[in-house]
């Protein structure tokens, strides 16, 4: 009987090869070749899923944006209001920088390539634009500071965030610092959510 092969799976271990390299080297860096050295596959293979590098990073940043969604939810399950959903949200992307360093890095390698490819921006926007829109719901069912913009504070929060987790990244910070900063954020704005 022949075997059976998870073409998803396969694919996917290819993406995630890929994206190993582009944290490691940026998209400039990867290559059929290398992700296929990285993946412990063949070439042939990887061009099987990947006809083209363009398609391998399409799909890398695809999977980027999925892991980075999962890592968001599972700080989440056990969410007790919408405050602390915010608070949640917010400190997994921070602890970004020191629980999965891969994604932040291969995240900013993608930025980097959003400017000049419309299809990698578009996807970098979506996703940014889905995040934005959420964290403005939840400033807006949480914060109790008058007159406040939320989509506003939204940014702000996640500017933060991002940059908390690019110091934890680098040990400009560690986490415990990192929280105590966006916490004193959120209470600016009155957000008090469970510790």
């Amino acid at each position: 009987m022949p075997k059976q092969v998870d073409h998803a799976a396969r694919r996917a271990e290819i993406a995630h090869a890929a994206l190993r390299l582009c944290a490691h080297d940026g998209l400039a860096g990867v290559s059929i070749g290398r992700v296929a050295q990285e993946a412990g596959v063949s070439k042939g293979l990887v061009q099987h899923y990947f006809p083209a590098k363009a398609d391998l990073l399409r799909a890398s940043a695809h999977l980027l944006r999925q892991e980075i969604e999962r890592h968001v939810r599972a700080a989440l399950p056990d969410a007790g209001s919408p405050a602390d959903t915010l608070r949640r949200t917010l400190l997994a992307v921070v602890e970004l920088g020191a629980r999965a360093p891969v994604l932040l890095l291969a995240g900013h390698a993608f930025l980097a390539t959003a400017v000049a490819d419309p299809d990698v921006r578009e996807l970098y926007r979506a996703g940014g634009d889905t995040v934005h829109r959420e964290i403005a719901a939840l400033v807006t069912a949480t914060a109790s500071e008058p007159g406040l913009d939320a989509g506003a504070e939204a940014h702000v929060l996640l500017g933060l965030a991002r940059g908390l987790a690019d110091g934890v990244l680098v040990g400009e910070l560690d986490v415990t610092e990192a929280v105590a900063v966006l916490d004193h954020q959120l209470g600016r704005i009155g957000v008090r959510a469970n510790s």
